[in-house]
């Protein structure tokens, strides 16, 4: 109904050609996920859904909560590192 109490927000649009794929994650602290770079010009976005985790580039990773939202250039090493347990997230990688 469009008379709903519902908002939807618009985090990223998927350029033509690009394949997805969407992950769910449930990670817990201790070591790091330290990924090796994807494909040239690999997208990765991520949002958290609870808990918090230091997640993007391994030079300069981002600490995020739940309900933040990134995204980065996965053709480089990136890492994901939980520091609550049961942190959650919903990771989609973009492939163009």
């Amino acid at each position: 109904s469009e008379h709903a109490n519902y908002a939807a927000t618009l985090l990223a649009t998927c350029p033509p050609g690009a394949q997805r794929d969407i992950y769910r994650l449930r990670v817990q602290p201790g070591e790091s996920r330290i990924s090796r770079p994807h494909m040239p010009g690999t997208i990765e976005h991520v949002i958290i859904s609870s808990g918090r985790a230091r997640i993007g580039p391994t030079e300069q990773p981002v600490e995020l909560g739940a309900g933040d939202y990134i995204r980065y250039s996965a053709d480089r090493e990136h890492i994901f590192e939980a520091l609550e347990a049961d942190t959650t997230a919903v990771m989609l990688i973009e492939q163009g």
